[in-house]
C-alpha cells in the first residue's frame, strides 16, 4: 500500500498550491481594474463639475441680465449686452483668453453665443490638469415665443486638447 499512496502528497500540494495561485492572480486582477476605474471616476467628476459650472453660469447670466428686460446672450435679433463685464469663477468670460471666446452665430430665427470657462490648474496624481468648460446658450424664435437651450461641455484637462485620457460630460438645460 505504500507503493500507491506516495505521490498522493505530492499531488495535493502542487493542487493547493495552483489554487491558491490563482485566487491570487484574480484578486491582484481585481485590485489593479479598481484602482483604474477609480481614475477614470475622478477625472469624470472633474468634467462634469466643470460642465455644471458653466451651465450655472449660463442660467445667472441669462436671468441676471443687469440692462433691464432681456438677455444677456444674442437674440434672433443679434442683440446683447456685449459692453458689459459677465463674471464667472473670478473671470471676464467675455475677455478671458480661450479659443474663440464668446463668438456669437445667428440667423433670422435663432442665435448661438459660445464662451470657454477655464479652472485653475489642479494637481491629481502627480499630473497637472486643468478642467474647462465649452459654452453653448442657444436662443431659438418659435411662434412669438423664445427657448433657450445650453449646452455645456466640460472638459477634464483642457478645452484645447485631445488624448487618450481626456474625459467629456455635457450637460443641456431646457427652458
Amino acid at each position: 500500500m505504500k507503493l500507491h499512496s506516495r505521490g498522493y502528497t505530492i499531488f495535493f500540494a502542487t493542487l493547493v498550491a495552483s489554487l491558491a495561485l490563482a485566487i491570487g492572480l484574480a484578486i491582484y486582477d481585481l485590485t489593479v481594474r479598481t484602482l483604474s476605474l477609480s481614475g477614470v471616476t475622478a477625472q469624470s467628476q472633474y468634467a462634469i463639475y466643470a460642465a455644471d459650472t458653466g451651465a450655472e453660469c449660463a442660467l445667472y447670466w441669462d436671468s441676471k441680465y443687469p440692462g433691464g428686460s432681456g438677455s444677456m446672450f444674442a437674440t434672433s435679433s443679434g442683440s446683447s449686452a456685449a459692453g458689459l463685464a459677465t463674471h464667472c469663477n473670478g473671470v471676464d468670460i467675455r475677455t478671458a483668453t480661450a479659443p474663440t471666446n464668446f463668438a456669437v452665430v445667428s440667423g433670422s430665427n435663432y442665435a448661438t453665443t459660445t464662451f470657454f470657462m477655464q479652472f485653475p490648474s489642479q494637481t491629481y496624481n502627480s499630473a497637472s490638469i486643468a478642467p474647462c468648460a465649452k459654452v453653448e446658450v442657444g436662443k431659438y424664435l418659435r411662434d412669438d415665443r423664445t427657448f433657450t437651450v445650453i449646452l455645456s461641455h466640460g472638459y477634464n484637462n483642457g478645452c484645447g486638447t485631445s488624448g487618450a485620457n481626456r474625459v467629456e460630460r455635457i450637460l443641456r438645460v431646457y427652458y
